[in-house]
């Protein structure tokens, strides 16, 4: 199974982590199986989201988006192929944000399709996913922000992959955004221990971090 990045797949987030380094974009699988496309889609997506040029984040958008139609053309109800087309969406919307509204609603429709072929596929993704994209965008009428219905998914992903660390930061930014900074404060301990755990690499040290900057922040920040 593809391991998506977390911070790939928050493409909402408004500053993403950004680097100088100009990147191109992976266009080598458009005809290889369901794995290699999801995995180049991934690939897109950690690479846009390391990238500050937003003419090559549009380059890797499109490739994502030609992998994810790629791979829906093989096989069309598959989890991977319906979760990478989120993917690409959310890629879009942020090359493209005067389309965001539109681009993120399908997001969404996507990652419906894909969590009902496979609710656990990328460790509960389509759940995690649905629930930043919510609490992340901006309601009606600008974009389908609701931070009830993301708390709602936040808390599926936690209750379907419960030691999984970006399950436990998305519920906790979750109960944040819902006014329960107790709530929050746990989750990110939760997070903070469940990181802890895992053998040392540059995701779950990003994860570690997250948890223990969110604990130092003072209660309700």
């Amino acid at each position: 199974m593809i391991k998506w990045m977390p911070c790939a797949l928050l493409v909402l987030a408004v500053a993403g982590c950004t680097t100088p380094r100009p990147t191109a974009p992976n266009r080598a699988p458009s005809a290889g199986s369901v794995e290699e496309l999801a995995a180049a889609i991934a690939a897109d997506a950690k690479r846009s989201d390391l990238e500050s040029d937003a003419r090559i984040r549009g380059d890797l958008a499109a490739d994502a988006g030609r992998n994810a139609d790629a791979c829906l053309a093989r096989e069309p109800r598959a989890a991977a192929c319906l979760y990478g087309r989120a993917i690409a969406l959310g890629l879009e919307a942020r090359a493209h944000p005067t389309r965001a509204g539109e681009l993120l609603k399908s997001m969404l429709g996507s990652l419906g399709e894909s969590e009902a072929a496979d609710p656990l596929y990328d460790e509960a993704g389509s759940a995690r996913v649905r629930a930043l994209v919510l609490i992340r965008s901006p309601g009606w009428p600008l974009g389908p922000g609701d931070a009830e219905a993301g708390l709602v998914a936040a808390r599926r992903a936690a209750a379907l992959r419960p030691k999984w660390p970006p399950n436990l930061l998305a519920l906790a930014e979750a109960l944040a955004k819902n006014g329960d900074p107790s709530g929050a404060r746990e989750n990110y301990q939760h997070a903070r221990d469940a990181a802890v755990a895992l053998p040392s690499g540059a995701d779950r040290d990003r994860w570690l971090q997250e948890a223990e900057e969110a604990l130092r922040r003072p209660a309700g920040h």
